[in-house]
């Protein structure tokens, strides 16, 4: 049988997901740090070594707290971090309002989703963005695709998204959701009211839809899940429990039962409990008790904890390692298409193990 309790699931991702020292950056962005806190916390934190986000969270409590003092050597970078920020973020911007502009002039209603809809909520905190997600309705998800082709984007598609890049260029100014990946098989019965709450917002010089502030809970947990299964770098961790933090303090009445109601009408309630669990573990304190003992499915939620795992652990790394095969880059550069081959038999035969549950558990445990 595939087991793999909860408890053991959250411990291993406790110890996966976070440095010691990022671990320690993230809290004492979300706490009220003292000067010793601080000082402690940067004693033998290598700021170097440390990912984008969580040099940007510490610059982000530069700014929130100008009565702190920070070590000399440091200032210049967490300032240049946020100018880095900013700059990188005005490409995006001027693409992202002719996209808007061009769907506002079309009727398209969209909403901006996770890093550019915090941008709305937190404006005077510049945020690293590698594209703007934005989602429509299915029914204009066809119109909205051939808008941005228009306008001479390119796509590359996925099941629930089109990725849409400046032509000749491999990073992303663009991805059109058509539902929030939930892999449920149910997202879309969710998006109708996700438009419902949304409120209509200027959007970097441009008309859009904001989702609610529960609204974003709900995205920024089940999107922390898939993120966690695809392996995706520590920084969107750390932006995913920071951006919580703050969605959750920055409505008076934050209401939990529509977070419950998203996640109930897009069956999704384990991966809404495991995440908030998760977090409360890195973040405790921030999520209501009486959320966090919400009842599930003990069976479903070990099954969940198993193919999370097992993507993370076993499938991710190895998806990574292949790589892109792009044949005119091959017979240039001489890479074997013989290993690419054979690695992505190995990756072929290794997803497929779920049908055989005693030899998939044997293989994640080897890797745990």
């Amino acid at each position: 049988m595939r087991r793999l309790s909860i408890d053991t699931a959250l411990d291993y991702l406790e110890r996966d997901l976070l440095s010691p020292g990022d671990r320690k950056v993230l809290s004492l962005a979300l706490s009220e740090a003292t000067q010793a806190e601080l000082d402690e916390a940067l004693s033998d934190w290598d700021i170097e070594a440390a990912p984008l986000q969580s040099v940007l969270l510490l610059a982000y409590l530069m700014k929130m707290r100008p009565d702190l003092s920070f070590p000399a050597s440091m200032e210049p970078r967490l300032k240049g971090v946020l100018n880095f920020c900013r700059f990188q973020n005005l490409k995006l911007k001027a693409h992202f309002t002719k996209i808007a502009r061009g769907l506002n002039e079309a009727g398209i209603p969209f909403l901006v989703l996770k890093g550019g809809a915090m941008k709305v909520y937190r404006p005077d905190f510049p945020r690293w963005m590698s594209d703007v997600d934005m989602l429509v309705r299915e029914d204009d998800f066809g119109p909205a695709e051939r808008l941005l082709e228009g306008l001479g984007y390119v796509p590359f598609r996925d099941r629930h998204s089109t990725d849409f890049h400046l032509p000749g260029e491999k990073d992303g100014i663009a991805d059109l959701h058509r539902y929030i990946y939930m892999a449920t098989g149910h997202e879309s019965l969710v998006t109708e009211d996700l438009f419902r709450r949304a409120s209509r917002q200027a959007v970097f010089s441009a008309e859009g839809l904001l989702p609610a502030a529960e609204d974003m809970v709900f995205i920024a947990l089940v999107n922390l899940c898939h993120n966690l299964s695809e392996r995706t770098s520590p920084g969107s961790v750390i932006s995913s429990f920071f951006d919580l933090a703050y969605l959750v303090s920055s409505k008076e009445g934050f209401d939990w039962e529509i977070v419950r109601a998203d996640a109930l009408k897009s069956r999704s309630q384990v991966t809404v409990s495991l995440m908030a669990r998760l977090m409360d573990r890195f973040v405790p304190g921030v999520l209501p008790p009486s959320f966090l003992a919400d009842d599930i499915d003990a069976a479903e939620a070990e099954e969940k904890c198993f193919h999370l795992l097992y993507r993370r652990a076993v499938l991710a790394p190895l998806r990574l390692e292949i790589g892109e095969f792009h044949l005119p880059t091959a017979f240039r550069t001489c890479r074997p298409l013989s290993r690419y081959v054979a690695r992505r038999a190995k990756y072929f035969f290794l997803k497929r193990l779920y049908a055989f549950p005693s030899l998939a558990v044997s293989i994640l445990n080897r890797h745990l």
